[in-house]
């Protein structure tokens, strides 16, 4: 295992304690991603982060992945373990430069990846999803969330709202990431109550939708 298993929180400096549930939240979102099969996993910090002793955050996004995939009492002690025990590899990179962020956490696994940050606003710190699967989004996250991956056309946001709104499904925020290069756009939606299968099943065969997700953030 690249970091020692038993963590303290007196190891755990000012700078980065605040970005421990972001940290984790950021593991349970991509663990949603991959339909409860968990796979390696790639921690990169970007911005004031970057070297202020990161080794914790990583085994809270560690956690999260595995919590989200099936596992019940993770816990930093025996997070480790567990990975070990399926054959994943977790590891770090970190890099001084972030464009827009003053401090930003990625998670990359199987193809996925989601970014988030913490931003201040007014006397408030609140908790930012800004990127998934390369798509450029802002969302607070929510308890239960929606990731569509659709065709970028007239009318997809609408199909959605519609077999939400007929499940009696309530949006309380979206945000909608184009990707003009590809043609395609995703949706992250929260919700006040989780998609029911069937409503994701019939959208999952939906033409212009090319894949879909639901996120438990509890």
């Amino acid at each position: 295992m690249p970091y020692a298993v038993n963590v303290s929180a007196g190891e755990v400096s000012n700078s980065v304690s605040p970005f421990m549930g972001l940290a984790e939240l950021l593991g349970r979102f991509i663990g949603g991603l991959l339909d409860g099969n968990p796979a390696d996993l790639e921690v990169t910090y970007q911005g004031e982060l970057a070297g202020a002793g990161t080794k914790i955050l990583t085994l809270c996004a560690l956690k999260g992945l595995l919590s989200s995939t099936g596992h019940d009492g993770v816990s930093f002690v025996n997070a480790p373990q567990l990975a070990a025990e399926h054959d994943l590899t977790y590891s770090e990179v970190s890099s001084v430069a972030s464009a827009e962020y003053v401090s930003l956490i990625t998670v990359k696994s199987d193809g996925h990846t989601v970014a988030g940050t913490l931003m201040t606003i007014g006397t408030r710190v609140e908790t930012r999803i800004v990127s998934v699967d390369g798509h450029a989004v802002e969302i607070a996250p929510a308890a239960s969330m929606l990731v569509v991956h659709n065709d970028d056309r007239p009318g997809m946001i609408g199909l959605v709202g519609l077999a939400l709104g007929g499940a009696d499904i309530s949006i309380s925020s979206m945000a909608v990431g184009p990707d003009p290069e590809t043609k395609t756009a995703l949706m992250v939606l929260s919700t006040l109550a989780p998609t029911p299968s069937e409503v994701i099943e019939k959208l999952r065969g939906t033409d212009g939708i090319q894949d879909i997700h639901l996120i438990s953030l509890r």
